[in-house]
This record gives C-alpha cells, sequence and structure tokens, in this order.
C-alpha cells in the first residue's frame, strides 16, 4: 500500500519540513512518484523505518 503525504505525516508525528530535511540527508525514505504533482510511500518501507528508529531509541 501506498501512503500518501498526509498519512505519511500522520503516522510518524513529524511535520512535512522535517520530513524532508531526513530525507536530504538520507535518514528517512525517499517518496515515489505517483504521478506529475503527487507523491506516495510504501507502508512496509515506512514501517521499516519506524522499527529501525524504535530499536536505535531502545539502545
Amino acid at each position: 500500500m501506498i501512503l500518501q503525504r498526509k498519512q505519511v505525516e500522520a503516522e510518524t508525528g513529524l511535520s512535512n519540513s522535517t520530513i524532508w530535511r531526513l530525507q536530504r540527508r538520507g535518514e528517512f525514505p525517499a517518496y515515489v512518484r505517483l504521478s506529475p504533482r503527487r507523491v506516495g510511500l510504501s507502508a512496509e518501507r515506512l514501517a521499516e523505518w519506524l522499527a529501525n528508529r524504535e530499536k536505535e531509541s531502545a539502545n
């Protein structure tokens, strides 16, 4: 399933600008271009990223 940008923001609790900064640093999965004006992110990739963040914060 592909999540829209607003859904990604809701799932992570991060703002669009924070996600953009993390993507620029290679610390967040890149969006996939769905159409000229729409991007999305795989729900699987987001779940993996969140799981890794949880592991990192546990250490």
